[in-house]
């Protein structure tokens, strides 16, 4: 009778399972592998859709279709891709979002409100600025043998590890974009001679875009930020002889090892004034004058670089200050420890940031030279 009783029950508990109502085959689906946003000349939103297309054999390739649509929000400019395509469009497989330089001068949380709500959006894309258009970066197809989507995935990959961009997500962004306090950065990407270039910083204010880092203000900024990667490298002119460049007159150097100290302090008449310490124990590449044997040659390189990269973490710094990026997070600093001052400070934190006084100070130490010596 018991067998019975349990048998009955699991018949009936059967009969209530729900199946699998949420489905969504990969066999009915479109794959968007990189989406591209730029300003249409009516000012409404051109998206550019990178679309990888599975091959029925392993003999075969992956090939790329992009269709490109005008719409006047996100969802409805996917809505018109889909219309122009077989089966269902789906994004949760999208690995680069790249915005336009004159859509990202607007406010660009309306093109990832969207993605934010979705639940099947791929947040883990990784985001960035294209000088001149999105369209046309992806536009090139192929890189080499390389599929476009995937070379801009894989370089920006790289770069992150070579502390010339930041490890950013769409869903790395959003607490910032929803923090007064903070603002955030993206690579920026350019188009040369069919191949794409990764070395820059694109600054970002209110959401808007408001200038770029060279490549060295973007190692720079990174290590202010404390976010060192694998490989941290400079090269740095030493002097000049008879007034002409020479290749001996260069050094290069990797930062093996950064210390970073912050301290926001309140000084006479509300004054902000930001302390930055950084200590480095560095690697010397390549120095082709050598003579790296002599303690006081070390010492004077070391007292050299520490000017130099003292000086160019203040031109880091004011260049910022000049894009209203605040990228270090001083305002979320000034909500955490001094509150008093944020309450008087947030209404005008635009031109109130551009008067905060900041005193970076680097201290280089050549602790390797090479198998050479």
């Amino acid at each position: 009778m018991k067998r019975i009783y349990c048998l009955c029950a699991v018949i009936f508990i059967l009969l209530f399972m729900t199946g699998c109502w949420d489905q969504d085959l990969l066999k009915n689906a479109r794959l968007i592998f990189g989406e591209g946003f730029d300003l249409a000349p009516n000012g409404k939103l051109q998206s550019t859709f990178l679309i990888r297309d599975v091959p029925a054999s392993e003999q075969q390739s992956p090939k790329n279709d992009i269709i490109f649509t005008v719409g006047n929000t996100t969802r409805e400019t996917r809505d018109h891709a889909d219309d122009q395509i077989s089966r269902h469009l789906r994004g949760y497989k999208n690995r680069i979002i790249l915005i336009g330089e004159e859509m990202a001068k607007q406010d660009i949380y309306p093109i990832l409100d969207f993605f934010y709500r979705d639940p099947k959006s791929a947040l883990n894309a990784r985001i960035g600025v294209t000088k001149g258009k999105a369209a046309d970066i992806f536009s090139l197809k192929k890189v080499g043998n390389v599929l476009i989507g995937e070379e801009i995935d894989e370089l920006i990959k790289s770069k992150e590890e070579t502390t010339t961009v930041p490890k950013v997500t769409v869903e790395k962004i959003y607490p910032i974009m929803m923090d007064p306090g903070e603002d955030f950065v993206l690579p920026y990407l350019v188009e040369k001679r069919g191949r794409v270039d990764v070395s820059s910083i694109a600054m970002f204010h209110n959401h808007q875009f408001t200038g770029v880092l060279t490549p060295d203000e973007s190692i720079m900024y990174l290590l202010l930020k404390d976010q060192k990667g694998k490989v941290t490298r400079f090269t740095r002119k030493i002097n000049i002889r008879n007034g002409h460049q020479n290749s001996n007159d260069f050094l290069t150097f990797n930062v093996d090892k950064s210390e970073q100290k912050m301290k926001v302090l309140i000084q006479s008449g509300n004054q902000i004034t930001v302390k930055l310490d950084l200590k480095w124990k560095v690697n010397i590449i390549e120095y082709p004058k050598d003579r790296l044997n002599e303690k006081k040659m070390v010492t004077q390189l070391n007292q050299y670089l520490s000017k130099e990269m003292t000086d160019l973490a203040k031109d880091t710094l004011k260049k910022m200050q000049k894009a209203r990026c605040d990228g270090l997070g001083i305002g979320r600093q000034l909500m955490a420890f001094h509150p008093r001052i944020w309450k008087t400070q947030k209404e005008g934190w635009d031109s109130n940031y551009q008067k905060v006084h900041f005193a970076p100070v680097i201290q280089v130490e050549i602790t390797k030279k090479g198998i050479i010596n």
